[in-house]
């Protein structure tokens, strides 16, 4: 997969491309928020509606049995995303934010790989 390319082309010693991997990495991070919750009533449609409202992604799925969910969320609409989840009683919201996000369907990883190629 992409990690195993990505593993390539640092053993071959690209030049900047590790550097240039990592840091589209670290910018996806600034990009985003990691919100943590334990919110025992997530469900899809509220995901659908939070995804539709404040363009948050679920890097892991959707809730846990025991309600624990992990979201991205733009800082633009991390404030009112809160304030979303609190209403609908989530629990514990935790904010924090990621240094790098590494994901399968990364078009900045894309972009570098075709570069590379």
């Amino acid at each position: 997969g992409r990690i195993a390319q990505l593993d390539e082309v640092l053993a071959r010693g690209h030049g900047h491309a590790e550097h240039d991997a990592v840091h589209a990495q670290e910018r996806r991070g600034r990009t985003m928020r990691e919100v943590r919750m334990r919110f025992k009533g997530a469900d899809e449609e509220m995901l659908a509606e939070a995804k539709g409202r404040f363009g948050v992604q679920s890097p892991f799925g959707g809730p846990t049995s025991s309600g624990m969910l992990t979201l991205l969320c733009p800082p633009s609409t991390l404030h009112e995303f809160t304030i979303f989840l609190r209403e609908r009683g989530a629990e514990t919201v935790i904010v924090s934010a990621p240094e790098y996000v590494f994901a399968q369907d990364n078009p900045l990883f894309d972009k570098l790989m075709a570069k590379l190629r």
